[in-house]
């Protein structure tokens, strides 16, 4: 079974017209095929090494366009004349549909090995011994699944989601009865974004968001969505220009500038995702790789690139769907977003300014965060964090979908992450995202400092989590060397018992030589022994010569220990793991504040 996180090790950056409602059926369609004849024919009873028992069913089930779907479905043991529940399952990137298939009820069997922190009572078992109905199937272009991959288009992917839930939804006893009112989807990382497209989009624009219709014309609605450890800016999570913030909302163009490309996850895209791409996306990812000037003077490439990433592949960037929440026409379906602190790749702000959004323009919408210490590359992805946040799935799952158990709470939580594996928590609790945080400490770095757009010395690649994580595979980035030549560097002191938690804030004003620059920051913490363990880092792109700057680091919920320091780097350069600007400079700072949320 491919593992994801091997896969985002070395992968990065990255028509069909969205269709019409389905009418009823005629006789030509009533003549049709059964599009899950060869599915059904597999079916057949199962019982796991932990007593529960269950129906399964494997085979392929061609998609809305023809395009062979690779199928399993699994449903409780017994038929019923009660409609079920269903539950859709979408996997991560070059993965398949056995992510989230297992052959034990508790996910932490064998089978699982070192990926049982995903299924842990977060599984096709789990959930058929349980009253569900549950769909797992292969992305197109991944494991047996025909058709080459779209980068989780709305216009591919998601409508495949929409396809397959509807055959189900249409199959009636010969199958089960699924009840197209009560539809839940679990997506994680590349499923995970295309699990929040199915709640801000819709096929057409007759149905509301979060909803759509079968191929026989029944309609069906989204109930409650679990999206984890994924993105809702795709572009801003693999290239980040540092506008984006966890407070206060900004100017509405957060596309621009172009932000700093994560390199070595680029590379190793382009080194194997092989010829199942489409041909654009060669073209945009060797653009990246040439590097600055992206935006001055504008190019087409760069700009059908962000498009792209943005509005065909990105929930945030649904503005019609926000439209509709703001003006009371669309439902409030119930979400938990798990996101992880420690995670190179989708940080916690992809989680928050969905988080956000939604609650400024609809006070009180139903969504619960869970923030922790996972998924890809060197994020730690303990079995007891991820039994905790699929724990909060399995009260909202059952709450909307079985109508069972108390309603959730809409609070936010989160992990305090640490180096050692077999270490968890505590977990925080608070009633929303900005009581998290119950105060903040502000830093004043005095003096003027000079950085430079190449640097010498210091971690380097080791600072690199596509490298770390494939050296020697999760855990802490550390680094025993010296300060790199060409950073400015703060050292912080704090009071012992002190825990970050969220998303630090650093602002000052600058001059530089050049109007195209890279501000990137890492934030350290600093033993007695002078070794340095990374606590978080940030990204931002320069456009103008002179200004302010008002950026945050990715973040986390770090507890300081007893003797140890912070030590802040400002660095033009933080390659290999963030590609270096081709255009040189100097960049001048001056009236530097650095502002830690604390706990």
């Amino acid at each position: 079974m491919p593992e994801v996180d091997h896969v985002w090790r070395k992968v990065a950056i990255c028509a069909i017209a969205a269709a019409g409602a389905a009418a009823a059926p005629g006789p030509a369609a009533a003549a049709r095929p059964d599009p899950l004849r060869a599915l059904k024919s597999s079916c057949h009873p199962s019982t796991s090494p932990d007593h529960a028992h269950y129906r399964i069913c494997s085979g392929m089930v061609k998609s809305f366009d023809g395009t062979p779907l690779d199928v399993t479905v699994t449903l409780p043991a017994k038929k019923t004349k009660r409609k079920l529940p269903l539950i859709a399952f979408l996997h991560g990137f070059l993965a398949d549909k056995t992510e989230y298939l297992s052959e034990t009820k508790n996910g932490t069997g064998p089978d699982r090995g070192a990926n049982a922190y995903k299924t842990v009572h977060w599984n096709n078992v789990w959930f058929a011994s349980r009253g569900y109905a549950v769909l797992n199937y292969s992305h197109r272009g991944h494991g047996n699944s025909g058709g080459q991959i779209e980068l989780a288009s709305k216009y591919y992917e998601v409508r495949d989601a929409q396809y397959l839930t509807g055959v189900l939804a249409d199959a009636g006893p010969s199958l089960a009865r699924i009840d197209p009112r009560r539809i839940g989807v679990i997506g994680s990382s590349y499923g995970g974004g295309m699990a929040w497209m199915l709640l801000a989009t819709r096929p057409t624009p007759k149905l509301q968001y979060g909803t759509w219709r079968s191929p026989r014309g029944k309609l069906l609605k989204l109930a409650a969505v679990v999206p984890t450890y994924t993105w809702t800016d795709l572009l801003y999570s693999l290239a980040p220009n540092g506008r984006h913030l966890s407070t206060g909302f900004p100017r509405a163009n957060l596309r621009d500038p172009t932000g700093i490309a994560k390199q070595t996850l680029i590379d190793g895209f382009l080194a194997t995702a092989g010829s199942r791409l489409p041909q654009q996306t060669y073209t945009w990812l060797a653009r990246v790789n040439a590097g600055e000037p992206y935006d001055n003077p504008p190019d087409p490439v760069i700009e059908q690139a962000k498009r792209a990433l943005t509005i065909d592949r990105s929930a945030y960037y649904q503005d019609g769907y926000f439209a509709a929440l703001r003006a009371h026409r669309v439902r409030r379906v119930p979400v938990l977003a798990g996101q992880g602190w420690t995670d190179p790749i989708f940080p916690p702000i992809e989680a928050l300014r969905m988080y956000r959004r939604l609650r400024q323009i609809s006070p009180g919408y139903p969504i619960q965060l869970y923030l922790g210490d996972f998924e890809h590359l060197t994020a730690l992805a303990k079995v007891p964090d991820l039994a905790r946040l699929h724990a909060l799935g399995n009260r909202l799952l059952d709450h909307y979908l079985k109508r069972r158990g108390k309603r959730p709470r809409f609070d936010v939580r989160a992990a305090v992450t640490n180096c050692d594996p077999k270490a968890f928590g505590p977990v925080v609790r608070a009633a929303r995202w900005s009581k998290l945080s119950t105060g903040h400490l502000t830093y004043d770095l005095a003096g003027r400092r000079t950085t430079t757009s190449r640097v010498t010395g210091g971690p380097g690649a080791m600072a690199d989590p596509v490298v770390v994580s494939q050296q020697r595979g999760r855990g802490c980035i550390t680094s025993s060397g010296q300060t790199p030549a060409g950073a400015a560097t703060y050292a912080l002191g704090l009071p012992a018992g002190i825990t970050l938690m969220g998303l630090p804030r650093l602002t000052l004003t600058y001059s530089a030589t050049a109007s195209d620059f890279e501000l990137n920051s890492r934030l350290w913490d600093v033993a007695g022994d002078g070794t340095k363990t990374l606590v978080t880092r940030g990204a931002y792109r320069g456009s103008a010569t002179s200004g302010r700057i008002v950026t945050e680091l990715f973040g986390n919920a770090w507890s300081v220990r007893a003797g140890h320091r912070l030590e802040l780097e400002l660095l033009q350069d933080d390659s290999t793991f963030l590609r270096p600007d081709n255009v040189p400079s100097t960049v001048t700072i001056q009236n530097a504040k650095l502002e830690l949320p604390v706990r």
